[in-house]
């Protein structure tokens, strides 16, 4: 029920040399499995806003319905998948929420849609409506980090997508990679994807196919683009944790502050449909206040959650990173530079670094 995986953009000319690649790892011959999906939420976005996700999807022959929720840190959320009835091609597809049974995921329902189980089993009342859908081919293959971290060993799928994802006439291609924990420590997907972006030169891409569906279907309603706002994310802290839980809550609400709007800034130019997007300032400058904040954290650590000897690397990166973006956050550089930055090898691998302390931190 709790998904931990991390999410990737591909370079053009570097899609090839990773389909070669996966075709070597364990499954990585299967035959691609064909997903056709539709994305459920409220007129006015109660899911979206919650950064939930509710479809329907067709895996094959077969039918899964799956809700997706907010989790403990960047690459952690909560998902449940229930099988679902067959659709038929002309038949309209809708959800039923009374698949999903366990108790984390009625409450997250509850929670984010006002969802009332007792009175409206199968949520029909709560005007649920298709927005998007997406349409793809998926590659997987199976990879581990044992012989990296044999003490914090994994086994990961990774899974290529290929496809699109459309809304109203709108539409915008997927060449995007997941890797996802199968079983074992969660430092398996870190240290995978650490190798796929020094090889391939990948970057992190924090917005899931349901943010960038439902900008798809906003910019499809209104004809103008609808980039998510530039984000502050607050640190999720209790009163009754430790100073290292409460450090550790506060670094990854500054990773979050900065991967949300380093999302932003990444997907610029990166496909036809994106061409008249607003000025980037505000994420530029947003990405540049999160990286501050970053190393204000990283300064703070409480003497009995000091990170292991990564700590004056990791130090040395945020500061390389921000030597960079500074004039452009300021101006004095053209920020049409910035998106090239996000694109960077350095970029993506201070965040898996400070997400390698992270999931190390009890």
């Amino acid at each position: 029920m709790q998904e931990i995986e991390l999410k990737f953009q591909i370079p053009q000319g570097a899609l090839a040399a990773v389909k070669a690649e996966l075709a070597r790892l364990p499954a990585g011959l299967a035959p691609a499995q064909k997903l056709q999906a539709a994305y459920f939420d409220t007129p006015d976005r109660k899911l979206a806003k919650a950064r939930a996700a509710l479809r329907v999807r067709q895996e094959d022959e077969d039918w899964v319905q799956t809700l997706k929720a907010a989790g403990a840190n960047a690459m952690t959320r909560l998902e449940d998948n229930q099988a679902a009835r067959a659709f038929a091609p002309d038949e309209t597809i809708l959800p039923d929420l009374s698949l999903h049974q366990p108790e984390a995921v009625r409450q997250a329902l509850m929670r984010d849609l006002g969802w009332q189980p007792d009175a409206d089993p199968e949520g029909a009342h709560l005007g649920l409506i298709q927005l998007y859908r997406t349409d793809m081919q998926r590659l997987r293959a199976q990879a581990s980090n044992e012989a990296i971290h044999p003490e914090r060993a994994g086994r990961v799928e990774i899974a290529l997508d290929l496809g699109l994802i459309a809304a109203g006439d709108r539409s915008v291609p997927v060449h995007e990679l997941e890797i996802e924990l199968i079983d074992g420590h969660a430092q398996a997907v870190l240290d995978i994807a650490q190798g796929l972006v020094k090889h391939h030169g990948l970057w992190l891409d924090t917005q899931t196919k349901a943010h960038r569906g439902d900008q798809l279907a906003r910019e499809a309603a209104s004809g103008v683009p609808s980039p998510l706002p530039p984000a502050r994310p607050r640190a999720r802290i209790s009163v009754t944790t430790t100073p290292q839980q409460r450090w550790v809550a506060a670094l990854d609400a500054a990773l979050e502050h900065i991967s949300h709007n380093l999302s932003e800034v990444a997907l610029e130019t990166c496909d036809a449909q994106q061409a008249h997007r607003p000025d980037l300032s505000p994420w530029i400058k947003g990405w540049a206040t999160g990286l501050r904040r970053l190393a204000w954290v990283w300064r703070h650590a409480p003497a009995d959650a000091q990170p292991s000897a990564q700590a004056a690397a990791i130090q040395q990166e945020i500061r390389d990173l921000y030597r960079q973006l500074r004039p452009v956050a300021r101006r004095y550089l053209p920020s049409g530079q910035a998106p090239a930055l996000a694109r960077s090898a350095s970029a993506t691998l201070l965040a898996l670094h400070v997400l390698s302390v992270i999931v190390e931190m009890p």
